[in-house]
């Protein structure tokens, strides 16, 4: 009960807190993260975050809880992040063809590369509990509630299972990427994402 409260009373504290509170926050996952990657999730303590961060453990339990509850805030904050980079540049209710993208067209892309600490774990096999599943479902989330995509001839592409197809697809080329070194560059990965959308879709409407 005492855990449930100090949980609630976070939450409904997190919009309040200070611009130097949430570099602390940050700081604690950028260390989280860095040591996952290291040496496994499974292997990682409250201590070595701790310590890696250069924080004591008091500055630490006054935003988390523990370990579980820094790992489902990252994991949250950043498919937050995968739903809202994929839509900054469109305007709602505006139709855009797929031939007017550009290598500059997919906020995602860039997001992924200037995170790849955070993404090369999903790569790994002791990783954060359930992480491999996110970046598909959160590319599934987003085409499904806010994009409704213009069909080349009479196709429907619109469906659950298409886009639930897209999703997996794009999220299997992006780990491509990441598995071999991001070889590539944002733009030239982005492009790749366009000549593939450009053979199925005229264009897509965000809702």
């Amino acid at each position: 009960m005492c855990r449930f409260w100090r949980r609630n009373r976070m939450e409904m504290n997190k919009e309040k807190l200070s611009p130097q509170a949430l570099r602390t926050k940050q700081h604690f996952k950028q260390a989280f993260t860095e040591l996952i990657n290291e040496k496994g999730y499974s292997h990682v303590s409250v201590t070595d975050i701790v310590q890696r961060a250069a924080y004591n453990r008091a500055t630490f339990y006054l935003h988390f809880l523990d370990k579980p509850h820094i790992t489902e805030e990252l994991k949250q904050e950043m498919f937050e992040q995968i739903k809202r980079k994929s839509m900054e540049r469109y305007t709602p209710g505006k139709i855009i063809t797929t031939e007017s993208l550009d290598t500059d067209s997919f906020e995602l892309v860039s997001f992924i590369y200037d995170n790849r600490s955070f993404f090369n774990l999903y790569l790994m096999e002791d990783t954060i509990p359930g992480l491999h599943q996110d970046l598909p479902k959160a590319i599934f989330e987003l085409l499904d509630e806010q994009f409704t995509l213009v069909a080349k001839g009479g196709h429907d592409l619109n469906s659950k299972k298409f886009k639930l197809y897209m999703a997996h697809g794009t999220a299997g080329l992006i780990l491509d990427w990441a598995r071999n070194g991001y070889c590539e560059s944002p733009r030239e990965i982005t492009g790749e994402l366009i000549n593939i959308l450009q053979t199925f879709a005229v264009g897509f409407r965000v809702e």
